[in-house]
């Protein structure tokens, strides 16, 4: 059964007041952002640097999903004054292999090329804070006169699991005839795939931190 504390109509306003409170102080701890980037890496040995031709190549099996995800990075890098072309374009039934890839560099004159592969969703378990709010109850007392009281009704607060999902985007590089990894980092996302989600996850979370180190040119400039 779930507790309720009756107050009078006169204490409601500093009642309210306690409850909206309490309901800031439990929900901070739940908060959390959607998107982030986390696991992001540089090689250190490496100097910063902007890249001049870059390919990319999205590692998907639904092909409109793998053109969403190349389109999103063409467009952000050529933004940046960046050559760059969708893997796609030369593959289109899938994307290419080691071998393929290598070739396709050599033949373009690429220096760089970026992926990005979607990793195995995990689950992440979020506490989602009891709820205070007022309720009216009319009541009758002795005489058969119906009054109406306030009284405040606390739920009690409980574990939900979302699912995350992980993508990875890599940077390489070709060197002594390999590639050559110079960046990572991984957007974990609570938000379902889709166009938007895709454009936002490029121009908002992992260009940044390309720009940040040094990785490809500031946007505009």
């Amino acid at each position: 059964m779930r507790p309720s504390f009756p107050f009078t109509r006169a204490s409601t306003p500093r009642v309210l007041l306690a409850s909206f409170a309490m309901l800031l102080l439990l929900g901070l701890p739940g908060c959390a952002a959607r998107t982030q980037m986390t696991d992001v890496w540089r090689d250190k040995t490496v100097a910063p640097r902007s890249f001049h031709k870059i390919m990319v190549v999205a590692i998907r099996k639904d092909p409109v999903r793998r053109r969403a995800w190349e389109d999103a990075f063409v467009s952000a890098l050529q933004s940046r004054g960046i050559k760059a072309m969708a893997s796609y374009t030369r593959f289109a039934d899938a994307a290419p292999d080691s071998q393929e890839l290598q070739r396709a560099v050599r033949s373009l004159g690429c220096d760089a090329v970026m992926t990005s592969v979607r990793l195995a969703d995990e689950t992440e378990d979020r506490y989602v804070p009891g709820v205070i709010r007022n309720e009216p109850m009319t009541r009758q007392d002795y005489y058969g006169r119906f009054h109406r009281d306030w009284v405040v009704v606390q739920e009690e607060g409980y574990i939900e699991t979302d699912t995350v999902i992980l993508v990875r985007t890599d940077l390489w590089t070709p060197r002594n005839g390999r590639g050559v990894l110079v960046w990572s980092g991984t957007l974990r996302t609570l938000e379902r795939a889709s166009s938007d989600l895709v454009e936002e996850a490029v121009t908002e979370h992992i260009m940044p931190l390309l720009e940040k180190q040094g990785m490809v040119p500031v946007v505009g400039r």
